[in-house]
């Protein structure tokens, strides 16, 4: 007899958890509220990158008279982006769909909350109520942006993400608050659209968490495109004005802009599932996790956002991997976040994965750092694209991979090989013998590698 999996959230990442559940042979009823695909398919990333890639698209032909071809000066129309916006979402809304579909997953429409650590209430769309019996359970309810007092938006002068895809105009002059992944990436985007920009936040550099020699470089890359950059500056009030908005500081200072946009961090969606009726015990950043993404009541897990920071679709649509293979009983490595590589879609585009040299020192190894720069590739050469690097941390006394950053075109791709190369237990020499197409961007992982 199958299993009774039920999945808690409609998102891409319970989707993806639901449609490999089926395929295992468990009897799947997925529970999400909204449209399928939930905030990430329709609020947060999907239009985000349809932005940054009109963004890119307007960088590229920019980079053209690099390249020996010169084009009309961009026009940005923002209906146009928004109706893109729609048409990709859409689609990717019923991509899902049909993998669900296709995978006899069964969905039912509404808000659950947990009746006890086998039931599950189903608040219905329709408004009724349904309860589902469970043998297994999988928390994918995503996470929530975190609004201060003082700081909420209105979707016209005070924006946030979810508001990207019904802008009816560019803002004039964009103040956004935050400085880390959402903050940077619409910084850029809005930039290079066409507003002017002042980021401004209360931490020491941009991206906190990554590289600090990448953080500033793209820092230096903000500033060099127009981008005003305040770091060590906390934010006290946003409050919107007939005109535009005040942003008021810490410090007194006050700054003014047509319009604020509101990034500052997110928070796991778990406050409506009820869960002090099944025993799991939280944590302080959300819920106590295994490494096989398992709580402390053993048939209920949790993944993606709702799993705690940080907050990538990639390292959600892992962790479901992982989890539900270990649910239903079949082997399957641990979810290892070193792996995981995480990317920043600005330009220079950035990206990290396994551990810092920061990292590696706080913990106690004795590391060295092999790099190679873009300026020594010749794709990058021919791009027109010098500006980058990419890092190596690796163990001094075995030469085994720890982590890597990248910051330049691509960087995303550039990493992709390390990845691998990290869950194989390789050695920086294990890249240095590797010859991949030339020219390519990738070489730069070689060229680093070989010190």
């Amino acid at each position: 007899m199958s299993r009774r999996f039920v999945v808690i959230g409609g998102g891409s990442v319970g989707v993806h958890a639901a449609v490999e559940a089926a395929k295992l042979g468990a009897d799947v009823t997925l529970i999400g509220e909204g449209e399928i695909g939930g905030r990430t398919t329709w609020d947060s990333l999907v239009p985000s990158k349809v932005l940054l890639t009109a963004a890119d698209t307007v960088l590229d032909a920019r980079y053209a008279r690099h390249r020996g071809i010169k084009l009309a000066t961009p026009e940005v129309h923002v209906a146009d982006l928004m109706e893109r916006i729609r048409q990709r979402t859409r689609q990717w809304g019923e991509v899902q769909k049909g993998a669900l579909q296709r995978a006899g997953v069964k969905v039912v429409h509404g808000v659950a909350s947990f009746v006890d650590a086998h039931t599950v209430k189903v608040q219905t769309e329709e408004g009724g109520e349904q309860q589902l019996s469970f043998d297994l359970a999988l928390i994918a309810t995503g996470s929530v942006p975190i609004f201060p007092p003082g700081m909420k938006p209105d979707g016209k002068r005070i924006l946030a993400p979810r508001f990207a895809s019904s802008l009816q105009s560019l803002p004039e002059h964009l103040v956004m608050v935050g400085g880390g992944v959402t903050g940077s990436e619409f910084a850029y985007l809005f930039r290079v659209l066409g507003s002017r920009v002042t980021v401004v936040t209360d931490m020491p550099r941009l991206l906190p968490r990554a590289d600090e020699e990448v953080s500033q470089l793209l820092e230096h890359a903000f500033r060099q495109m127009g981008i005003e950059v305040l770091l060590s500056s906390p934010v006290e009030s946003v409050t919107a004005t007939d005109s535009g908005v005040q942003v008021r500081l810490a410090d007194g200072r006050t700054l003014e802009g047509s319009h604020a946009f509101i990034a500052i961090g997110r928070r796991a969606d778990l406050t409506r599932l009820n869960l002090e009726a099944t025993g799991v015990q939280p944590s302080t950043q959300g819920l106590s996790l295994n490494e096989y993404l398992q709580s402390s009541v053993p048939h209920i897990y949790a993944v993606g956002d709702a799993a705690g920071p940080p907050f990538t679709l990639n390292r959600g649509w892992a962790q479901a991997q992982v989890a539900v293979r270990h649910a239903l009983g079949l082997p399957t490595p641990p979810f290892r976040a070193e792996l995981v590589v995480e990317a920043v879609y600005t330009q220079p585009q950035v990206a990290q994965a396994g551990i810092t040299e920061a990292q590696a020192r706080q913990q106690g190894i004795s590391v060295k750092v092999l790099r190679a720069g873009y300026a020594d590739n010749l794709k990058a050469q021919l791009l027109g694209e010098t500006e980058g690097l990419v890092k190596l941390v690796v163990e001094e006394s075995t030469g085994k991979l720890l982590g890597g950053s990248a910051a330049g075109s691509h960087a995303a791709d550039i990493l992709a090989p390390l990845a691998v190369a990290m869950s194989l237990g390789g050695t920086a020499e294990t890249l240095a013998s590797l010859y991949p197409a030339h020219p390519t961007l990738v070489e730069l992982l070689h060229e680093a590698a070989r010190g």
